[in-house]
């Protein structure tokens, strides 16, 4: 750390970083270059807008369990607004930038590329770029002023030069092309939650929220159209449209520019009303924003509503509305590589599929927005799916964004924000809108799992407890001589009681037909059973395919045969088809395993999730008539 003087007002100096090369005294302005042990001015420093980050130099936080402080500032001004690039020194000396723009905080620090970098004029929105054998997809391109600089700083910075930078994000890093200089300077880090920072020292307002989302005072003004009070909750917000006259004002420090006057024909009441506070994943937001967007297919148009949330740590978030549908929307730090046509792609595990894509357009505001909101703004949106999860990609000329949103059942929405107003009744069926037969098609096919498990288990034990037993194996000769005859089989013995007892016949026929009558006898008491079947099979060819028709093999089945000694009388006709003599083997099995009663069971478990698949389908096909896919492969 060095000390020294201000040559300019005497006020002490403080150098903390070795990068330091330049200060502007916190007391003159002036701004001072360090040589040697000496200080030289160079002029005065222009004034810094005024705003209310909670930021300011002196706040000390951590980033990747470094602890750093805050020295310096360079203030920016863009179409859009304003951003703030904080200079910040860490314990081992080594500096970095924390960058403070609509909301969003990266940090970041100078790297020096392997790869020539491109020139900011060939670079687009989207456009997918290769450096140092990673690839990036270009979000964000600006032109933007210096406003002024403040504390330490590692180079000049002097009032109303103008920065070239553009932004691009892969899986895990965020990336800063600065074309102020020649050759362009190169940034790389990563997107933070002002949580995760762990700031302290910060600035304290002059009037706290007791309670509200915004730790901040709210900055208000009025109107300069109709005089009607308005307020600022953010350093972030770039613009506010009045809900009394519908103009919509630039804000610049403490002055306000008129954009555009009474544009807004149709003036819109917001359903949940601006100011509302709701908890929404443990973080409270106050609707600050209101905007009607629309997009127009085949010639009719389709509005929706999105309102603005504001909280001072986690920035902005977004709560959407259309046709009574909800959904909580973030803009996505890490976005997904999507090429342009690509109507599918895996993230974190999970498929989206493209549903819509179309032109969103302004077509009315009121409240507070982060950038310069107008009437007929227009964009490239497309939305893909994988529900209750939505992202989607918003493209114009100068920047590409994405955002996540995750449906929101109108009911939460009410708990969230308090509101005991019935929500707009919802019509159709939203893109990612839960499907809510899928938990109950789950619990269907887990009991219908369970119950088949069951019957199985349950065949399988009266297999074991009676298990089948061959009685009986003995090969027969119906002679082609005789076409009536009566063969007699062997005896076999039932020792106990047969719940069933099956006679199976396996014979060599072909094209031919067989009758049989066979009597089951029993040897002691001559008590019969009788049973009657047809055996036929016939094969052949028709031109260069094979037919058949028929099987060689049949059964029957006596039941409740009790113990004894028994033998079979088969008397059989043998067709006159072919005249060649027919060998069967003959098989009586003792309580074989009828597995077609398990069958006929699974069978009709499996009609239940059959018919609950059918309605889970059924709700898909509705979402999916809804896009601009409908009837392709989804």
């Amino acid at each position: 750390m060095k000390r020294a003087n201000c040559p300019s007002c005497g006020a002490p100096v403080v150098f903390r970083s070795l990068a330091s090369i330049y200060v502007v005294c916190e007391f003159c302005h002036s701004t001072l270059l360090r040589a040697g042990e000496d200080l030289q001015n160079l002029g005065r420093m222009a004034d810094l807008l005024e705003d209310s980050s909670l930021i300011q130099i002196g706040s000390a936080g951590v980033f990747r369990q470094r602890h750093f402080m805050v020295i310096g500032r360079i203030q920016l001004q863009y179409e859009s607004g304003l951003w703030n690039e904080w200079h910040i020194v860490f314990d081992d000396g080594r500096s970095a930038w924390l960058a403070e723009a609509a909301g969003e905080l990266m940090v970041s620090a100078q790297v020096l590329a392997k790869d020539p970098l491109p020139a900011f004029e060939d670079l687009a929105p989207a456009m997918e770029l290769q450096l140092d054998g990673r690839s990036f997809t270009v979000t964000n391109l600006e032109r933007a002023r210096c406003i002024s600089g403040q504390g330490e700083l590692p180079f000049r910075v002097a009032a109303g030069y103008d920065v070239n930078s553009a932004d691009l994000r892969s899986s895990d890093r965020f990336l800063t092309i600065d074309y102020s200089e020649v050759p362009p300077l190169l940034f790389v880090g990563q997107q933070v939650a002002f949580a995760d920072l762990q700031l302290e020292q910060l600035k304290q307002p002059a009037d706290r929220s007791s309670g509200g989302a915004s730790p901040v005072a709210a900055r208000s003004f009025n109107c300069p159209h109709c005089a009607a009070p308005l307020r600022i909750h953010s350093p972030a917000i770039a613009s506010v449209a009045c809900d009394a006259c519908g103009s919509i004002i630039g804000v610049d420090n403490e002055n306000v520019q008129l954009l555009v006057s009474a544009a807004q024909a149709l003036r819109e009441v917001p359903w949940l009303p601006l100011g509302s506070l709701g908890t929404i994943g443990g973080v409270e937001w106050e609707a600050i924003g209101f905007m009607r967007r629309s997009t127009r297919s085949e010639g009719i148009d389709y509005p929706w509503s999105e309102y603005l949330l504001f909280n001072a740590s986690e920035g902005f978030s977004w709560l959407i509305e259309y046709q009574g549908h909800w959904n909580f929307a973030r803009t996505l730090a890490r976005p997904p590589a999507v090429a342009e046509g690509q109507t599918k792609f895996s993230r974190s595990g999970q498929e989206f599929k493209l549903f819509n894509s179309g032109t969103a357009e302004v077509t009315y505001v009121v409240g507070e927005f982060y950038w310069r909101v107008a009437l007929g703004d227009s964009c490239r949106v497309d939305d893909y799916i994988c529900p209750p999860l939505m992202l989607s990609r918003e493209l114009t000329a100068s920047e590409v964004s994405w955002s996540q949103a995750e449906y929101l059942e109108p009911a939460d929405l009410c708990a969230a924000f308090r509101i005991k107003e019935r929500p707009p009744a919802r019509i159709g069926v939203y893109a990612n809108q839960p499907n809510p037969l899928a938990e109950r098609h789950r619990r269907v096919c887990s009991v219908f799992w369970k119950l088949a498990l069951t019957a199985v288990v349950v065949q399988l034990a009266f297999a074991f407890l009676f298990a089948s037993q061959v009685v009986l194996e003995q090969q027969l000769v119906f002679s082609a001589l005789n076409e009536e005859a009566t063969l007699r089989s062997q005896d076999f013995v039932l020792s106990s009681r047969a719940r069933t007892l099956l006679v199976r016949h396996g014979t060599d026929l072909n094209n031919n037909w067989l009758s049989l009558s066979s009597t089951l006898i029993e040897k002691n008491t001559g008590e019969a059973y009788t049973g009657v079947q047809e055996i036929s099979f016939y094969s052949g060819s028709s031109g260069s395919e094979g037919w058949s028709e028929g099987s060689p093999s049949d059964e029957m089945v006596f039941r409740a045969i009790p113990p004894g000694t028994y033998y079979l009388v088969i008397d059989y006709e043998l067709g006159s088809d072919r005249r060649a003599a027919v060998v069967d083997t003959l098989a009586v099995v003792r309580n074989p395993a009828a597995w077609s009663n398990l069958v006929l069971v699974l069978v009709f478990l499996a009609v239940f999730p059959l018919f609950s698949r059918w309605r889970w389908n059924a709700f898909e096909a509705r979402r999916w008539n809804e896009s601009d896919l409908a009837g392709d492969d989804d």
